[in-house]
């Protein structure tokens, strides 16, 4: 069986700590992060198109796909269903899909941003912004996922 699972929350927020830590399965783990740094050299260049980043990790999970029984770990912000929803529509090949929504207090996101390496963190104010942005998955979405996991982080 071919299993997607989408790990979304703001930058800080435990994706990474989730995956490390709770996806016992082989994995194949596809990042917004490490494939930005591969188009730009380096984590704290933004693209102007962030759409190459998003169709790259897209190409990887396609490819990943065609052997069968793989599981591939989506890590991004993925913080709205237009988002959620260009993977989904791009995505081809999987038999299960998971979304997996981590939550965490502003405080918590912010300390843990500056835990993170330097050219890794995000300014204070993109994170805010983002936050106005997030948006839980409304029911037409829900019918997507096989199963959806609610995380809160602390």
């Amino acid at each position: 069986m071919n299993k997607l699972i989408i790990l979304a929350g703001l930058p800080g927020t435990g994706k990474s700590f989730y995956e490390k830590n709770n996806i016992k399965e082989d994995h194949i783990t596809i990042s917004s992060d490490e494939i930005r740094i591969k188009l730009t050299g380096s984590y704290d260049k933004m693209l102007p198109n962030m759409n190459l980043v998003y169709d790259k990790m897209i190409e990887e999970a396609n490819k990943a796909f065609l052997n069968s029984n793989q599981t591939v770990v989506l890590d991004s912000t993925f913080l709205d269903e237009a988002r959620r929803t260009y993977f989904l529509d791009r995505i081809k090949g999987q038999d299960y899909t998971e979304l997996v929504l981590l939550h965490a207090s502003i405080e918590t996101v912010l300390m843990r941003n500056h835990k993170r390496i330097k050219s890794k963190w995000v300014p204070e104010e993109v994170i805010k912004e983002m936050m106005t942005r997030y948006k839980e998955p409304a029911n037409e979405e829900k019918l997507r996922y096989n199963k959806i996991i609610n995380i809160d982080f602390e």
